[in-house]
């Protein structure tokens, strides 16, 4: 029984779901991960990272990011990361060094007028 218990719990620890790669538009693409354990969000970004880079490389192409996101171990959250990416041949004018900025969880507009 102690066995049973000990199998199962190691299963649970090391639980993940992971999309693969996913096209979402002429040469766009999607990559999510999640895996339960002892890890970090931007353990899971790195993952997904390499693993656009290499999917780009086997088509002969570079891997241009277009926005990340990560989440840590959280209550009721496994660590998890997402990466959208474009695949571009080597000599596409898109192909520049990226500028990812952080998404923001919450957007506060000021409706206030100020005075002129």
């Amino acid at each position: 029984m102690r066995a049973i218990v000990l199998t199962g719990a190691a299963v649970l620890l090391t639980a993940c779901a992971h999309s693969g790669v996913v096209s979402i538009g002429p040469d766009t693409y999607m990559i999510a991960n999640s895996e339960w354990g002892f890890t970090s969000g931007g353990v899971q970004k790195a993952k997904v990272m390499q693993e656009a880079s290499d999917y780009c490389n086997s088509i002969g192409k570079k891997m241009l990011p277009i926005s990340t996101h990560e989440n840590d171990l959280e209550f009721g959250k496994t660590p998890a990361a997402e990466v959208q990416f474009r695949c571009l041949s080597s000599d596409d004018p898109e192909l520049q060094r990226p500028n990812l900025q952080p998404v923001p969880n919450v957007v506060i507009e000021n409706r206030n007028k100020q005075p002129q």
